[in-house]
């Protein structure tokens, strides 16, 4: 008996060839472009990275002697910078010079922005202060437990808040308190002092006589200092052109 063979030949079929072949011959020329593509990108990297372009350098404009570089335009001043210059004279007058330049300058700005904060005007604020301390810092009233430049009572505003005696001694934090207390009493003067009798009275006339010794000042600062700028309407029949009416 024959013994049958069952292996099979290996047939390749040939069918579908020309398709592949076609197919091949459509994506050839994108994968050439996106080959072409890849090698420009990787030489421009390459020239980049070794080979870098000369850069210019920068202008640097050195200001000449009549530029200084802290000079400032009057565009860009902080807004109050003018104000807290018209309280500064005015605190120098008041103290007959015998502050710093540095503390009438610190005082003034403490008291247009505590003011600003409170929506008080800055020169009753000085009266205050004048009045209370004449602008003695370390002032202290053992008697009554008052502190600082407003003579804050620390019983009554230090202590409620956490302060300490120490702390109503720092202008800053004094400031602000003389400015608060006087809102929290409805911008009142002998509320504020808590006095009685004579003395109440007589501190009243002393507030009062310092800020028409402050209004006087601002009269002969003509043209340099505006009352309607630090919070006072001009006088009735004067227009307050800029500068004091």
């Amino acid at each position: 008996m024959k013994r049958i063979n069952f292996h099979r030949n290996r047939f390749v079929s040939t069918v579908g060839t020309p398709v592949k072949f076609k197919k091949w011959a459509i994506f050839r020329p994108f994968l050439e472009a996106t080959k072409l593509v890849f090698i420009t990108a990787i030489t421009v990297f390459l020239l980049l990275e070794y080979f870098p372009p000369a850069l210019s350098s920068p202008r640097i404009d050195v200001p000449g002697k009549k530029q200084s570089l802290f000079s400032l335009s009057q565009s860009s001043y902080e807004s109050g910078v003018q104000e807290v210059l018209d309280l500064a004279g005015m605190i120098r007058m008041l103290t007959d010079g015998r502050l710093s330049e540095s503390k009438v300058l610190r005082y003034a700005g403490l008291i247009w922005h505590a003011s600003e904060k409170y929506a008080v005007n800055p020169l009753e604020i000085i009266a205050l202060i004048m009045a209370e301390s004449s602008f003695k810092e370390s002032g202290v009233n053992a008697k009554t437990g008052d502190y600082g430049l407003g003579q804050i009572n620390w019983k009554h505003w230090g202590q409620p808040f956490g302060l300490t005696q120490a702390d109503l001694l720092d202008p800053a934090i004094n400031i602000y308190l003389t400015c608060h207390v006087y809102k929290f009493f409805e911008k009142d003067f002998g509320k504020y002092h808590r006095g009685y009798g004579i003395k109440s009275q007589a501190y009243l006339v002393n507030v009062r006589s310092i800020l028409t010794t402050l209004k006087a000042y601002a009269e002969l600062a003509q043209n340099k200092i505006s009352l309607k700028r630090l919070g006072f309407p001009p006088r009735p029949g004067q227009e307050d052109r800029g500068s004091l009416g």
